[in-house]
């Protein structure tokens, strides 16, 4: 993640002139993409669906520590900051078939195998990614 905008901490309830716009949907619906910041406060980014940039944004609600409406954290995902695929990419099917003696198989659930999969992912993109295993 690359941390695009974090709210000073000295601005109490003023508004800053430096903040992106929020970019909410007038019907409250939105991206919903979490993240961490430093300090272990989570995030949600509040910008309308289907926003055409890779930047998330988490505004403030009533029982925020900053305006309401006004955005406190903003994010990208690293693989897009450092050049990597943006928004458009196509999605892409890999298939992956493990043919083995069942007893070792056995040992294994399809859950372990997905995990093990995700584990080859950065973390901020495994909510890009979607692992289905079957047997």
């Amino acid at each position: 993640m690359i941390i695009t905008y974090e709210r000073p901490d000295n601005l109490d309830a003023q508004t800053d002139p430096n903040a992106p716009d929020a970019d909410l949907d007038q019907t409250g619906a939105a991206c919903g993409i979490t993240t961490w910041d430093v300090g272990g406060m989570e995030w949600h980014c509040t910008r309308r669906p289907g926003h055409t940039d890779d930047e998330h944004r988490a505004a403030f609600d009533r029982h925020g520590a900053g305006p309401i409406g006004r955005v406190g954290f903003a994010w990208q995902d690293a693989w897009n900051g450092a050049g990597g695929p943006t928004v458009d990419d196509p999605a892409v099917t890999l298939t992956i078939t493990v043919t083995a003696p069942r007893h070792l198989l056995d040992r294994v659930s399809a859950e372990q195998h997905a995990a093990a999969i995700r584990e080859l992912f950065w973390e901020d993109e495994h909510d890009h990614i979607t692992i289905t295993a079957n047997r």
